[in-house]
Protein backbone atom coordinates (compact mmCIF):
# COMPACT_ATOMS: atom_id res chain seq x y z
CA UNK A 1 0.00 0.00 0.00
CA UNK A 2 1.67 3.34 -0.96
CA UNK A 3 1.27 6.28 1.04
CA UNK A 4 0.75 9.66 -0.43
CA UNK A 5 3.33 12.00 -0.46
CA UNK A 6 2.85 15.35 1.70
CA UNK A 7 3.31 18.89 0.00
CA UNK A 8 7.03 19.60 1.58
CA UNK A 9 6.69 23.28 2.11
CA UNK A 10 3.80 25.01 2.51
CA UNK A 11 4.06 28.83 3.51
CA UNK A 12 6.93 29.83 0.71
CA UNK A 13 6.84 33.19 2.12
CA UNK A 14 7.54 31.56 5.93
CA UNK A 15 10.45 29.66 3.84
CA UNK A 16 11.83 32.87 2.06
CA UNK A 17 11.74 35.17 5.25
CA UNK A 18 13.96 32.40 6.90
CA UNK A 19 16.74 32.92 4.68
CA UNK A 20 19.37 34.84 5.91
CA UNK A 21 22.86 35.83 4.06
CA UNK A 22 25.22 33.61 5.95
CA UNK A 23 24.89 29.81 7.63
CA UNK A 24 23.50 30.37 11.24
CA UNK A 25 25.95 27.56 12.48
CA UNK A 26 28.86 28.08 10.97
CA UNK A 27 28.81 31.69 9.19
CA UNK A 28 29.17 30.09 5.34
CA UNK A 29 27.31 32.31 3.32
CA UNK A 30 27.77 28.84 0.35
CA UNK A 31 25.22 26.62 -0.70
CA UNK A 32 22.22 28.14 2.15
CA UNK A 33 19.38 26.14 2.65
CA UNK A 34 16.41 26.60 4.75
CA UNK A 35 16.14 23.60 7.24
CA UNK A 36 12.67 22.65 9.41
CA UNK A 37 13.82 21.81 13.13
CA UNK A 38 10.97 19.33 13.41
CA UNK A 39 10.56 17.43 10.13
CA UNK A 40 7.77 17.92 8.39
CA UNK A 41 7.43 14.32 8.21
CA UNK A 42 7.29 14.27 12.37
CA UNK A 43 4.40 17.34 12.11
CA UNK A 44 6.74 20.10 11.87
CA UNK A 45 5.54 23.57 10.33
CA UNK A 46 6.69 26.14 8.63
CA UNK A 47 6.98 28.31 11.84
CA UNK A 48 9.85 31.07 12.12
CA UNK A 49 10.93 29.45 15.32
CA UNK A 50 11.10 25.56 13.35
CA UNK A 51 13.35 27.06 10.55
CA UNK A 52 16.99 27.63 10.45
CA UNK A 53 19.09 28.92 7.50
CA UNK A 54 22.17 26.32 7.36
CA UNK A 55 24.71 26.17 4.65
CA UNK A 56 24.69 22.66 2.27
CA UNK A 57 27.11 21.41 4.70
CA UNK A 58 25.76 22.23 8.19
CA UNK A 59 22.03 20.58 6.53
CA UNK A 60 23.49 17.65 5.77
CA UNK A 61 25.02 17.04 9.15
CA UNK A 62 21.43 18.09 10.94
CA UNK A 63 19.75 15.27 8.69
CA UNK A 64 22.56 12.80 9.56
CA UNK A 65 21.84 13.74 13.47
CA UNK A 66 25.81 15.22 14.26
CA UNK A 67 23.96 18.65 14.57
CA UNK A 68 21.60 18.37 17.58
CA UNK A 69 18.01 19.96 17.09
CA UNK A 70 18.32 21.44 20.89
CA UNK A 71 21.52 23.42 19.13
CA UNK A 72 19.76 24.83 16.38
CA UNK A 73 16.55 25.74 18.37
CA UNK A 74 19.32 27.68 20.78
CA UNK A 75 20.13 29.76 17.55
CA UNK A 76 16.51 30.64 17.44
CA UNK A 77 15.87 31.90 20.20
CA UNK A 78 19.21 33.85 20.25
CA UNK A 79 17.71 36.07 17.42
Amino acid sequence: MAFPKCKRIIDRDAIARAKRDRCELCGSNYGLQVHHIKSRGAGGDDAPDNLVCLCYVCHRKAHDGLILREQLRAIVRRR
